[in-house]
């Protein structure tokens, strides 16, 4: 049995109206993912799921934190992630997907929405990753190490030098 089956909500034998679903994300999540970014996390969705008569509207509403290496230090920590997402979904001949609107056929036994969560947790992701994001500081050895010019660096290669003197004459 797949870790993600519990994401798949029984669209056909739900009555209109609004509900809830709430859902726990940890690694068993991403490990379902192939090739996910992240690895592990703690997070809390809450779904609000609004079924009418011709469409369905999905509010998703992500908090926690995601283990996570900083991009200055390179030290693990555990980011922050906030995110409320909406999506829309609608009755079409043919199942498709837009923007923001999915289209399903009406006859749509149930819809699974973790690659919906999926998605959305990783478009919450900051592009640079830092522990300032998380009110942390970053590891002052690793940043003393960068910051100390490299040995190549501090001695000019006399190769390179001597074909600077060719130029010059």
């Amino acid at each position: 049995m797949s870790a993600l089956n519990q994401y798949a909500i029984p669209v056909l034998g739900l009555r209109e109206g609004m509900h809830r679903f709430e859902y726990e994300i940890g690694a068993d999540f991403f490990a379902e993912f192939e090739d996910s970014v992240i690895k592990d996390g703690e997070l809390h969705v809450t779904l609000d799921f609004d079924k009418r008569s011709n469409l369905i509207v999905m509010t998703f509403q992500i908090e926690g934190h995601i283990q996570a290496e900083c991009d200055r230090c390179l030290e693990s920590f555990d980011a922050p992630l906030t995110t409320r997402q909406t999506l829309t979904v609608k009755y079409a001949e043919e199942e498709r997907e837009e923007a923001e609107v999915l289209y399903i056929q009406r006859g749509t036994p149930s819809l699974d929405v973790a690659k919906f969560i999926y998605e959305f947790i990783h478009l919450a992701m900051p592009m640079i990753l830092t522990h300032e994001q998380a009110g942390q500081e970053c590891d002052e050895e690793m940043l003393r190490y960068l910051d100390t010019p490299a040995e190549d660096e501090a001695e000019p290669n006399p190769v390179w030098q001597a074909l600077r003197d060719l130029g010059d004459q």
